[in-house]
């Protein structure tokens, strides 16, 4: 795993974390909320990633803060993408002509 991934998924664990005792729940709350297991939310908020991206979805839908991931993943966001996509355009957009004139 990369060491960036896995710094963010410690990240992620600890935002879990916070959001849960913030709204004065306990894991088996979580738990119980989501229909997992108790060893499922502490491996979340342990930050490992044998978790799925489902049920880390989940949890944010659960703590009202999916929009928020929603905003990240926005195609919108994605500079590097942006400009690799600008580089690659066409300066002018030509129409193709049919090779076949079908008009009788």
């Amino acid at each position: 795993m990369f060491q960036d991934s896995q710094n963010s998924l410690a990240r992620l664990g600890q935002f879990l974390r916070t959001a849960r005792k913030r709204r004065q729940w306990r894991q088996e709350d979580v738990a119980n909320k989501l229909g997992i297991s108790l060893d499922t939310v502490k491996r979340a908020e342990n930050g490992q990633k044998g978790v799925s991206i489902g049920l880390i979805l989940d949890m944010l839908s659960l703590f009202s803060v999916l929009e928020q991931f929603n905003h990240a993943i926005d195609d919108c966001n994605d500079v590097v993408g942006i400009s690799l996509q600008k580089e690659k355009m066409k300066k002018r957009v030509r129409l193709e002509k049919s090779r076949y004139d079908r008009d009788f």
